[in-house]
């Protein structure tokens, strides 16, 4: 395999000038150097493994790892062309550089590396959180993909928590965690086991057009077979965490942009991925959720801000499966799972998702009607003006309860008034800093 190991080595090369290539970019200076750095000593340490061997298996396995550094080095490139909205991945990433830390050679608490790049239209909405990261590395380098038709509807981006919990899931700090505290109350009843996930799918009590589904489907995927070829089980338990964690870090914005979204990629709402579990479960746990966590709270009937609030939850009711098959979790099930995640968040803010006072609301949704960025600010009577802290959630979730109550009101405009708020409310947060 002489000819194998001199090709790799030249593609290691080509690697070599491809990474420097990149840094033509404009780059923030701290960025690039930890990104150069990093895979420059990944690149040096496949080239020492890939100069050692001759062996046909030990040369796969570094294809393997010189294919995902191509890939990795090609996104961060494109990441620099900076196709997003920035003040929402300013936000996002002081949620992910506080919970994505993980044990590494650089240190016991090393905080995982961001970069952002835009790509394709509604389903591009991921995170590659490096899943076979070589143990030689200093750290994680996570990039997070936005759907570059969206680039502004900051609204939507909410759903971008989802993603944050397949990063949080591959941390050594969290796997675990996640694994006793969370996950072990979801594998019950419907989710005990494979078998009980297939069973309850291919059970005589599911409605019709979940049976004209499978009715469609290859006569070989029975419910002996789904998950054996088909689906896989433990990435449908995957994805309802991280629906659990985008809801914890989210709350009702991340409800509201996955039933939009979902429900759009979806439109029958029938049928499962094989990645993905039912997209009618997952609306419907969301929606129990929110209610468990208390995100849909009532003001009284009196306040200004109750039929605004009451239209936006009304809304989000619309997208639940009333039939009782589309429930998969019990109440105190769900609850248990969701206490567990808190647990896991709260210890590392701003990653828990702040219930806002009515007072709050009361404040954001009528700047916004007025097509005002809904920032923390206020003119007082002698003309000073007070500012405070608001968190940007608090400016999504004020964009939600106005689309569901204004209808007439573009929706690309309200994205824009509150993309720009969440950029000003960043310069009233450096203003009030000591």
């Amino acid at each position: 395999m002489v000819v194998a190991q001199e090709f790799l080595l030249q593609e290691c090369k080509n690697l070599r000038d491809l990474l420097d290539k990149t840094l033509r970019y404009k780059y923030e200076y701290a960025e690039s150097r930890i990104f150069y750095d990093e895979c420059s000593e990944r690149l040096a340490s496949l080239e020492r493994a890939i100069g050692a061997t001759t062996d046909a298996d030990a040369l796969g396995h570094e294809v393997i790892h010189l294919n995902e550094l191509a890939d990795l080095i090609c996104r961060l490139e494109r990441s620099s062309i900076s196709e997003h909205s920035w003040p929402f991945v300013h936000e996002l990433k002081r949620i992910a550089s506080a919970i994505c830390t993980e044990d590494t050679l650089a240190g016991s608490n090393t905080p995982n590396e961001i970069y952002v790049l835009a790509d394709g239209g509604l389903h591009t909405y991921r995170i590659h959180p490096e899943d076979r990261r070589p143990s030689y590395t200093k750290k994680r380098l996570l990039t997070i993909v936005f759907p570059k038709s969206l680039k502004h509807f900051v609204l939507l981006h909410s759903i971008l928590g989802h993603e944050l919990g397949h990063a949080i899931w591959r941390c050594s700090k969290h796997g675990s965690e996640m694994r006793q505290q969370v996950e072990t109350h979801i594998r019950e009843g419907v989710f005990a086991s494979p078998a009980a996930t297939a069973a309850h799918i291919y059970s005589h009590s599911a409605p019709s057009k979940e049976k004209t589904f499978l009715g469609a489907c290859d006569p070989q995927m029975q419910a002996t077979t789904l998950f054996q070829g088909f689906a896989d089980w433990r990435a449908w338990c995957e994805e309802i965490l991280c629906d659990l964690v985008g809801l914890v870090i989210f709350g009702p914005s991340f409800v509201a942009s996955e039933c939009e979204l979902l429900s759009s990629m979806n439109p029958a709402m029938t049928g499962f991925g094989a990645q993905h579990p039912p997209t009618a479960w997952r609306l419907n746990y969301l929606l129990d959720g929110a209610k468990i966590l208390g995100h849909d709270a009532r003001p009284p009937v009196s306040h200004p801000l109750r039929a605004d609030i009451d239209a936006f939850w009304a809304h989000l009711e619309d997208f639940r499966s009333t039939d009782p098959w589309y429930s998969i979790f019990t109440e105190d099930q769900l609850r248990r799972a969701l206490n567990g995640m808190k647990a896991l968040l709260s210890r590392y803010p701003p990653a828990e998702y702040p219930i806002p006072t009515f007072e709050r609301l009361e404040h954001l949704v009528p700047m916004l009607k007025r097509k005002i960025p809904p920032v923390g600010f206020r003119i007082a009577n002698d003309g000073s003006l007070n500012c405070e802290n608001v968190d940007f959630r608090h400016i999504l979730f004020s964009g939600w309860i106005t689309k569901a109550s204004q209808p007439t009101m573009p929706v690309d405009k309200i994205n824009q008034l509150c993309e720009h708020a969440i950029m000003q409310q960043i310069a009233v947060d450096i203003s009030l800093a000591p």
